[in-house]
């Protein structure tokens, strides 16, 4: 008995190191669409994926009273061991993806780890990348 508890022990103890709960705070929302709208956060493990195949994705419902001054704090769990990063973006309109202007600039909220920006489009994968501890807050402006 003693050994297959000490086996056990050893086989899930690697599990908990290959996973990050982190509290992410966002601010900067745009307050005055936030009723019916989505934080999206997507986490990136890879730069050949950046911005076209995440790892993981995240959607919360945002409401006055859940992001009261444009302010939202939410617990992301079980992050992928490692360097990561992070694309986020306020889907005000309920489609789903990040509304852009003729020109192809953003006409919703967003923002990446590291408070990340780019000149003349998104930042690097380099720029958002972070390898967050477990229990460790993220903050993220949205532009």
């Amino acid at each position: 008995m003693k050994h297959a508890l000490a086996a056990a022990c050893l086989v899930v103890a690697p599990l908990r190191c290959l996973a990050a709960d982190v509290t992410l705070e966002v601010d900067g929302l745009d307050a005055e669409r936030l009723q019916g709208s989505t934080l999206m956060v997507a986490v990136f493990t890879d730069a050949s994926g950046w911005l076209r195949q995440p790892q993981a994705g995240h959607r919360f419902e945002l409401t006055p009273s859940l992001a009261a001054g444009g302010r939202f704090r939410v617990m992301l769990k079980n992050l992928p061991a490692g360097p990561l990063a992070l694309s986020l973006f306020q889907d005000a309109n309920g489609n789903g993806r990040l509304d852009m202007s003729v020109l192809g600039i953003p006409t919703e909220r967003y923002g990446f780890s590291n408070n990340a920006s780019g000149r003349f489009g998104p930042p690097r994968f380099e720029q958002a990348l972070l390898t967050p501890g477990d229990g460790q807050v993220l903050k993220v402006s949205m532009n």
